[in-house]
């Protein structure tokens, strides 16, 4: 178990840019398991990102699929298209801004055995830490992203 020192000193610069790295690091590590996966499948990273996400939870926006994954809106939107055209998904709504993606019965029929196999796997990977692990895996990290916000924020470029 990794425990934060009550009497810690400062990190030294070396010591925090190693750890950027680090954390530099799992991110791009993370991105090419997911881009990897997603070629297995036979998928682009961007519809491998919305098929995950309406596996979770059906019927999302395509402003939701955006937050859910990594893309921009004009990439998301041009996956949506795509996978609409090979009948994976289907747009149900009134105008533009209320459609809301679902999954169609040959997108969940091709998909979600594999996908839920990635979702197991990610349960698996997460399971190897103890409660108290993951408590603080996840504290540290959402403590890093908030500061990282915070100061990226109050740069001014202009």
């Amino acid at each position: 178990m990794i425990a934060a020192s009550k009497t810690s000193t400062a990190p030294t610069p070396e010591r925090t840019a190693e750890t950027i790295r680090a954390i530099d690091d799992f991110y791009r590590r993370a991105d090419e398991l997911y881009r990897q996966t997603a070629w297995r499948m036979g998928l682009a990273d961007c519809a491998f990102d919305i098929l995950y996400a309406l596996m979770e939870e059906d019927g999302l926006t395509q402003k939701q699929l955006c937050e859910r994954g990594f893309s921009s809106k004009q990439t998301v939107h041009s996956s949506v298209k795509r996978l609409q055209a090979k009948g994976l998904i289907a747009l149900r709504g009134d105008s533009p801004r209320t459609m809301r993606a679902f999954l169609t019965e040959r997108g969940r029929s091709e998909y979600a055995e594999p996908i839920r196999a990635v979702l197991a796997a990610e349960r698996d990977a997460v399971a190897i830490f103890s409660d108290e692990e993951q408590r603080w895996l996840t504290e540290a990290m959402a403590r890093y992203i908030d500061a990282l916000d915070t100061r990226l924020s109050a740069l001014s470029f202009r």
